[in-house]
């Protein structure tokens, strides 16, 4: 199925997309920390690749990655950037309007960082009253799918590093979880004061877990990943191409 990076189409190219698919996916990622073995951009690139994966079965076209976000319990650890979240709502609210008036019918915001959650349900509820003739898709993959598909998520953990190895290996490292760091990881070689910590986050730097939340990551396998992921690919993508076909309908 034919899919295009947005920014990589040229005006009339992009007038074309719109007439065959108007299908516009955004991933919301975000850099945190996300354990030794993952990359500090790990919530992007999970979110733009599950959307190449749905992209592959629907057509359409991918945003460019949003990499800031906000919200979450990593704030205090090193290569953490986290935003303002209205920052964030007004930059999402923006854009889709944006996205809309140029033709697209078909809106999925597929969020890799979890808190972008509260975000996305503050923002579509009035988007969708706004805009009632327009699909929207928004969401995590552990919630895009509401309850028609139940999949598990965690931090840098077992879930997030299966959905990893599934894919981008190769920027997994499962031999980096080991132990023999000290306090000089924190900003300022200083841990936060107790009360500031998240009662599931492990911070004890020398613990190869540091930064995991959930189930150890050395549990993780690609299998699981993609047993996981494939759920949520082939339920979104028989969603959207449905609309699609209706959409052709309606003309």
């Amino acid at each position: 199925m034919n899919w295009e990076y947005y920014h990589q189409l040229r005006p009339d190219q992009l007038e074309a997309m719109i007439k065959e698919k108007p299908v516009a996916f955004w991933p919301l990622g975000l850099i945190e920390h996300h354990g030794w073995h993952l990359p500090i951009g790990f919530d992007g690139l999970k979110a733009e690749k599950l959307c190449i994966r749905i992209a592959e079965k629907t057509g359409g076209v991918i945003l460019p990655t949003m990499w800031w976000g906000a919200l979450g319990g990593h704030s205090e650890f090193k290569w953490t950037h986290y935003q303002n979240p209205t920052t964030c709502a007004d930059i999402l609210t923006t854009t889709v309007a944006q996205l809309i008036s140029f033709g697209f019918r078909i809106i999925v915001l597929m969020a890799g960082h979890y808190p972008w959650q509260s975000i996305l349900e503050q923002q579509l509820e009035s988007l969708k009253s706004a805009y009632p003739h327009i699909d929207f898709w928004g969401g995590t993959e552990i919630s895009i799918c509401e309850s028609e598909v139940k999949i598990d998520g965690d931090h840098a953990g077992k879930e997030e590093t299966s959905y990893g190895l599934a894919m981008f290996p190769e920027f997994v490292d499962l031999s980096a979880l080991r132990d023999g760091r000290d306090q000089t990881v924190w900003p300022k070689n200083l841990a936060p004061p107790l009360e500031d910590q998240h009662h599931r986050v492990v911070y004890d730097p020398n613990n190869p877990m540091f930064a995991q939340m959930g189930e150890p990551a050395n549990l993780a396998t690609t299998d699981h990943g993609n047993r996981s992921l494939q759920k949520v690919v082939n339920y979104l993508a028989d969603q959207i191409r449905h609309q699609l076909s209706e959409n052709t309908t309606t003309l």
